[in-house]
């Protein structure tokens, strides 16, 4: 009689889980982590809080960073209620009201107070985003870990540094995310209110009021309209009164909304958006302007000089046709928000949320956070095929070294090294490759959609 033989198909996975996974970190060195962290935004705020003073001691009118600049002028607005019409980047209303305790501290002690608040904000964001790749029925391992930390790095400390408020409109924005992706009717509106908030603190979080309508999530996208209109009217009303937060938000929208979204204008050419990259690749406008001998010097790189109004329709047009992709690729319906595919698709918004703002700089793109989890989510699983892993495992690797040239190294390269490395936008380009990555891995759709356990 004739035997017959049984034959295993082993999956295709990559050769790294073809040994057991590294073993999870002991708690005691996340700690280390954070003290550490906690040290370094420490001597962030002291340094500021020292130029703070020297400056106020030489009565001369020079903020070191954006935070100094509010603090400066925080007080006339809630005490004088003075026009918001002298500054080019004024914050709107509702964070006025957020930030209105510390017009009680001097304007040093508020600087080192705001570097400080930086801590349990990055902790907060960082362990929601594990959270959410962990209820996805994924993971993060350490060595991954080390690549997302080095990445993350240069905005984090950027955005301390220049004190600005891309963690702070991060915050609510990742713990909305994380409430409706529980997929709990309590959880939904909750999950609206937090993008709101984050929406009045910084308006580009609004494309995830267009992704909760896409996904057909209703109760999330009605919370988040009704979230709004409570922090732009309600809020704004309770700190300020009716008639003057109307005043307020109608300069803020003035100066902020209408000059781009209405008519295409790019007022600042030296950013890392699409928008800012284009125009001074497409028209006669100075990539950045510098200092020598007492004069200033316009630099320029533009490979054409196409008149204004057509370089505006030429980025708008690409803005919306990677926009048309991004639908496209999110045209599959999701059975629940607890599945590696929602991670994904937050990675590609977050990255295109900066891509298509006005202007964006390094400390903006603290929100390529959400790109990274995507990115590591895909490098630690171990059902992902080789080839996905090693795509994504390139292009953190790319990502890694193009966003070390947003630190000091680039002055190694004469005295417009910074500038020069601003123009060539290597962090514009560091979330163009994950996103690609990503988006075009081969991640197994089966995998990606398959619905995770609950933690």
């Amino acid at each position: 009689m004739k035997q017959s033989t049984q034959t295993t198909t082993l999956p295709t996975t990559s050769l790294a889980f073809s040994k057991p996974p590294p073993k999870p970190l002991p708690r005691w060195s996340h700690w280390i982590v954070w003290c550490v962290a906690g040290v370094t935004f420490l001597i962030c705020g002291l340094q500021d809080r020292r130029r703070v003073l020297h400056t106020m001691h030489l009565a001369v009118q020079n903020y070191i960073n954006d935070f100094d600049r509010w603090m400066h002028m925080l007080p006339g607005f809630l005490f004088a209620h003075k026009p918001m019409i002298k500054d080019l980047w004024p914050m709107p209303p509702t964070t006025l009201g957020l930030l209105a305790p510390f017009a009680w501290v001097s304007p040093a002690n508020a600087q080192l107070i705001w570097a400080l608040c930086k801590l349990p904000m990055v902790m907060l964001i960082f362990y929601l985003c594990r959270s959410m790749v962990r209820k996805a029925g994924s993971r993060f391992e350490w060595p991954a870990l080390l690549l997302l930390g080095l990445i993350w790095f240069w905005p984090i400390i950027g955005d301390v540094q220049e004190g600005q408020m891309n963690l702070f409109m991060l915050t609510p924005m990742v713990i909305g995310l994380w409430l409706a992706q529980l997929d709990e009717a309590w959880a939904n509106w909750p999950a609206g209110f937090m993008l709101a908030l984050a929406v009045c603190i910084k308006v580009t979080p609004i494309i995830f009021l267009v992704y909760m309508l896409w996904r057909r999530r209703w109760s999330v996208a009605t919370a988040m309209v009704v979230g709004m209109a409570f922090w732009i009217f309600g809020f704004g009303t309770l700190c300020f009164g009716w008639s003057q937060n109307l005043a307020w938000w109608h300069q803020w929208t003035n100066i902020m909304i209408t000059p781009y979204v209405l008519k295409g204008t790019v007022a600042v050419s030296s950013g890392e958006s699409i928008p800012s990259f284009l125009n001074r690749l497409l028209t006669h406008t100075p990539a950045f302007v510098s200092l020598a001998g007492g004069k200033h010097i316009n630099h320029y790189c533009n490979v054409l000089s196409l008149p204004e109004p057509i370089a505006r329709h030429i980025i708008r047009g690409l803005l919306v046709a990677v926009g048309i992709v991004g639908l496209i690729w999110m045209r599959r319906p999701l059975p629940s928000l607890r599945c590696r595919r929602y991670i994904l698709e937050l990675g590609a918004i977050a990255a295109f949320m900066l891509w298509a703002e006005e202007w964006s700089w390094v400390p903006h793109y603290v929100t390529l956070v959400l790109t990274l989890s995507a990115a590591v989510m895909i490098l630690c699983d171990v059902e992902a095929t080789a080839a996905a892993r090693r795509r994504v495992l390139y292009a953190l690797f790319a990502a890694a070294v193009l966003m070390l040239f947003t630190s000091d190294i680039d002055k190694l390269f004469g005295h417009n090294g910074p500038n020069w490395g601003r123009t060539m936008d290597p962090v514009l380009f560091a979330g163009i490759i994950l996103v690609w990555a990503i988006m075009f891995s081969g991640y197994p759709d089966a995998i990606a959609r398959r619905i995770g356990e609950v933690e």
